[in-house]
């Protein structure tokens, strides 16, 4: 039944096997917890010489560590019996839990009782680092388990760190009780190296690379089951230590190898981070443990203290999944080499100046020096990422300008988007650039072939010499200066020049670091808008010599004829409203106040005639403006905004209309709608003042594979000539253009003969596209 259920569902049986796993962590850490709590740490290392047993060392937060027991000393019985029958002894080199314990020192026998009860300190050093470091393992696990656990590297990643998190508690709990556990921190160390390369294969799988193949992998597996095995059978190290420092330096080798292999690919960050983490995790211990006590019996920091560190490999390994979802690391890393030099280039300083100053600090020795000095490193590291965090944190304090030179370029940009002539950039580029830099006079000038230079502004000549005003402009994009101003060029072409000039502000001061950043960002900018002003401008001209070739041009380059003449037409409804029709309203209001100031009937009467005309002016420039940028076809509907169109057209057309709009006209392509509204207004305005028809038809309709409009009238009809196609927007030249660039297709049907009245026919269709 067991074996059928895991046929049909694999799945569910692998996410059992996580659960049960996760299970056996959570338990396991619980009774080490326990463990930890109910026996004292005795704290003391020992060595075995000639059937004596013999003090090594003693642990910091220890129960030794609070006796007077000393280095050298002779531990005769442990809980009444020889001490060299210890199994703890015999197999670890250290004392695990007792009652009593019998010293022999100088010759005198010293019996110690150990008792059940531990400090605070103690029970906080034995939990400092192992807890938290099992509850990031756990925790993290169980994130996977629940949001991730359908990535197929995913489950490997979770067991891995269900065997890894309870390590450290279950070390610190051998050395208080020394059995079945020491077979546990076997199982975790061999097997959890084993699924650190297993879940490395699945994870650069998904990138189609091989890490390892699944052969040697399996002979790891198989190796680390014979190693428990036989530590279960035989308490000796040899084989066990051996296996780890063969796996160590196949994953320490495989990692190198994909370093190298992946450089120029994406997933070359990943590996950075893969190696940085491995290196973080593990460099303590051999560096400032290992390595030194083998070679001077004595380590640069406790084993202890670097056992933090190992959290950085389950850390980093749980980074390569969430990557997307956390911060980026290679850019951390990235800044790792330039705060490093920095960090040992004044620790080097101090160093040297510690030992002028203070000559005692050489005497203590070689490692003594390097513990200051890792000391200095680690805290200049620190503080350099700190600060750099801190001056983000705080960048509106520390940089209050350096926020108004982003909003400038924003604004700058903004402004700069309907904007189509070198005189607005002028206008803008001087305000910004006077609004943020101690310049004054700030203007964009033209530099033509007869070198003569004129301001964009206000057509004036300027004087450009390297004496007595402005520098003259070399380079593009580069800033001369002088005492008097500075010039930028900005753009060069055969027959003229554009640069940026403009006058330092008395007293003058040089520009500090941010305002060096702004102004080249702006210089750049500017550039690329000038160019894009240039070329737009000989691409117009180009295609304005190429009329009769229109048909031939794509619908994307019509398309964008038709939106820029569409920008233009609403920069220009702008410019009505803003001014001429503000101005009129303003002219309106001092008739009204000056109305008040006489009593003669007849100057009051020519004064409300001219306030009436001016209104009506007013009224004119609005409904200019309402055929100029129809923004209200967005707010109210293409079909509703063409039933206004056509109620304003009857009220001032001499034909009859009869119009027929579907109600369930739906348009939405924003080209289409607004062209064919367009299309309706030239119609109208041609039928108005052209057609000379008594009859006007107008049809608009939404069929299930295309729209179609027609239109009838019983004017005098078109000439025989045929229509060129224009650029233009206007007249139906202008119409043609518009039906084409949105993939319809135009009929015109015509007679006119002798002025005969036979009236004009025209059927257009627009296919509808399915997005």
């Amino acid at each position: 039944m067991i074996c059928g259920f895991m046929v049909k569902h694999p799945h569910k049986y692998l996410f059992l096997l996580l659960l049960t796993c996760l299970i056996y962590s959570l338990f396991v850490s619980i009774y080490f917890v326990a463990v930890i709590l109910k026996y004292p740490l005795v704290g003391i290392n020992v060595n075995t010489e000639k059937s004596k047993v013999i003090v090594d060392s003693i642990d910091s937060y220890s129960w030794a560590s609070g006796q007077p027991i000393q280095k050298g000393d002779i531990v005769q019985l442990i809980d009444g019996y020889p001490a060299r029958y210890k199994l703890s002894v015999q197999n670890g080199h250290f004392i695990d839990h007792a009652d009593t314990i019998t010293i022999i020192r100088k010759n005198q026998s010293h019996q110690y009782i150990i008792n059940g009860s531990q400090s605070v300190s103690e029970i906080f050093y034995a939990f400092l680092v192992p807890v938290p470091s099992f509850l990031i393992c756990f925790l993290m696990a169980c994130y996977m388990y629940k949001y991730h656990r359908k990535n197929t590297a995913v489950p490997v990643l979770i067991l891995f760190l269900a065997v890894t998190g309870p390590i450290l508690l279950n070390i610190s709990a051998n050395f208080r009780v020394y059995n079945w556990i020491r077979y546990v921190i076997t199982l975790s160390m061999c097997f959890s190296l084993v699924l650190f390369l297993h879940f490395l294969k699945e994870y650069f799988t998904l990138w189609s690379l091989t890490f390892i193949t699944k052969h040697i992998l399996s002979i790891l597996y198989i190796g680390a089951f014979f190693v428990f095995i036989n530590r279960v059978w035989h308490a000796a190290y040899p084989f066990e230590l051996i296996y780890v420092s063969i796996v160590f330096i196949l994953i320490v080798f495989l990692i190198f190898r994909l370093y190298i292999k992946t450089i120029g690919l994406e997933i070359h960050r990943s590996v950075q981070v893969l190696l940085f983490g491995t290196f973080l995790a593990l460099f303590p211990f051999v560096a400032l443990y290992a390595l030194p006590r083998l070679f001077f019996n004595e380590s640069i920091m406790l084993w202890e203290w670097t056992t933090p560190f190992l959290i950085f490999l389950p850390v980093t390994l749980t980074y390569l999944v969430l990557s997307s979802s956390l911060i980026d690391v290679s850019f951390v890393i990235s800044r790792l080499a330039y705060y490093s030099l920095l960090s040992l280039f004044l620790t080097v300083i101090s160093l040297s100046g510690s030992i002028l100053l203070l000559p005692d600090l050489a005497v203590k020795g070689l490692l003594s020096l390097i513990r200051v000095g890792l000391f200095i490193f680690m805290s200049v590291l620190i503080f350099c990422y700190a600060k750099e965090y801190i001056d983000y944190r705080l960048r509106k304090q520390l940089y209050p300008k350096r926020q108004d030179f982003q909003a400038s370029l924003n604004r700058f940009m903004q402004w700069m988007k309907p904007q189509y002539k070198l005189s607005d950039l002028a206008f803008i580029l001087k305000r910004e650039v006077e609004n943020c830099l101690p310049v004054e006079e700030v203007t964009l000038a033209k530099v033509e072939s007869e070198r003569q230079t004129v301001s964009l502004i206000d057509n004036k000549v300027i004087h450009v010499s390297d004496d007595h005003s402005w520098p003259k402009p070399d380079h593009i994009g580069s800033l001369r200066s002088n005492t008097f101003g500075f010039s930028v060029l900005l753009s060069q072409n055969k027959n003229e020049c554009v640069a940026l000039i403009g006058k330092w502000k008395k007293p003058r001061r040089q520009l500090n670091i941010d305002e060096k950043i702004w102004f080249e960002t702006l210089i750049n900018y500017a550039q690329i808008i000038i160019e894009n002003l240039y070329r737009a401008e000989e691409l117009v001209g180009l295609l304005s010599q190429s009329e009769e070739r229109r048909d031939t041009l794509p619908q994307t380059v019509q398309r964008a004829l038709f939106r820029m003449s569409e920008r233009e037409r609403k920069q220009l409804s702008n410019d009505l409203h803003d001014t001429t029709v503000q101005d009129q309203l303003a002219l309106a209001r001092e008739i009204d106040a000056e109305k008040t100031r006489w009593s003669d009937l007849s100057v009051i009467g020519l004064l409300n005639r001219i306030r009436e005309r001016i209104l009506n002016n007013v009224d004119t420039l609005r409904q200019v403006i309402h055929e100029l940028r129809p923004e209200f076809i967005h707010q109210m509907g293409l079909g509703e905004s063409l039933k206004e169109l056509l109620h304003q057209v009857k009220q001032r057309a001499s034909f009859s209309l009869h119009a027929y709009i579907d109600q369930d006209l739906r348009v939405y392509d924003s080209d289409l709608e607004l062209n064919l509204y367009r299309v309706v207004q030239e119609l109208m305005n041609n039928a108005m003042k052209h057609s000379q028809a008594n009859q006007v038809t107008l049809i608009v309709s939404q069929k299930s594979d295309h729209y179609l409009l027609l239109y009838d009238d019983d004017g005098i009809g078109l000439k025989k000539n045929p229509i060129s196609p224009s650029f233009g927007t206007m007249g139906l030249s202008g119409l043609i253009g518009r039906v084409e660039s949105t993939g319809g297709t135009i009929t015109m049907d015509t007679i006119n003969e002798d002025h005969f009245k036979k009236g004009l026919h025209i059927e257009i269709i627009w296919p509808i596209r399915q997005s």
